[in-house]
């Protein structure tokens, strides 16, 4: 049964947290850090940082269409953990997630297999985009969580097809999915997500308490 809470959240999930409904318990906000809807807030610019969200609701038509030397392939956890480590590794250059990282995200209670997908180079038979969504099945939201493109494989559609895919496989279950980025982001995420369907303005702003 939903709580108030939850329903409160389902009319507008954008406004009425920073991250997917999940979370808000399982990642509790860590000492010295505030978080606030940009509406609400009053923030020091410098110890600061903007983060976009949006939502977006099913409709089960979705352009997944790939370049004939690109496919789909699902992830295998946890046989396939180091790739998906090196391929995101790759995508951050100060990032060092381990094989084990990985796995332990399998632990969550949204993780669904189904929705970890690589797109492949056919030719190198090589993953070179990776995306990842949860499923919160309480109240049955989706969330975007990881959609990463190799720096060498950017700017040819591949981004949009993942989140088309996604998306897709989500449509016969969840009411409504939900994503956020970085606003300085300079691969400016939150263009790709509108043309995949995503609408709302909601701005968070995330900073450091003033000591």
């Amino acid at each position: 049964m939903l709580t108030e809470e939850m329903k409160r959240y389902i009319a507008d999930p954008c406004k009425a947290l920073s991250t997917a409904y999940w979370k808000k318990d399982a990642f509790p906000i860590p000492a010295g850090i505030r978080i606030e809807h940009a509406d609400n807030s009053e923030h020091d610019i410098a110890n600061s940082t903007a983060y976009f969200r949006m939502v977006h609701y099913p409709h089960g038509e979705y352009e997944t269409t790939l370049p004939s030397v690109y496919e789909y392939a699902d992830v295998h956890m946890p046989d396939q953990a180091e790739m998906v480590a090196d391929l995101l590794n790759r995508c951050y250059l100060d990032s060092s997630f381990t094989p084990q990282e990985i796995v332990n995200w399998m632990s969550y209670p949204v993780y669904k297999s189904d929705l970890w997908i690589f797109i492949v180079d056919a030719e190198k038979k090589a993953p070179v985009e990776l995306g990842i969504a949860d499923f919160d099945m309480i109240i049955s939201e989706g969330s975007l969580e990881w959609i990463q493109v190799l720096p060498e494989y950017q700017r040819k559609g591949l981004g949009q097809a993942v989140v088309n895919e996604l998306l897709r496989r989500m449509s016969n279950y969840a009411r409504f999915v939900t994503v956020s980025g970085q606003i300085d982001n300079p691969n400016n995420p939150r263009e790709l997500y509108r043309k995949c369907g995503f609408t709302g303005d909601d701005i968070w702003i995330v900073s450091k308490n003033s000591q």
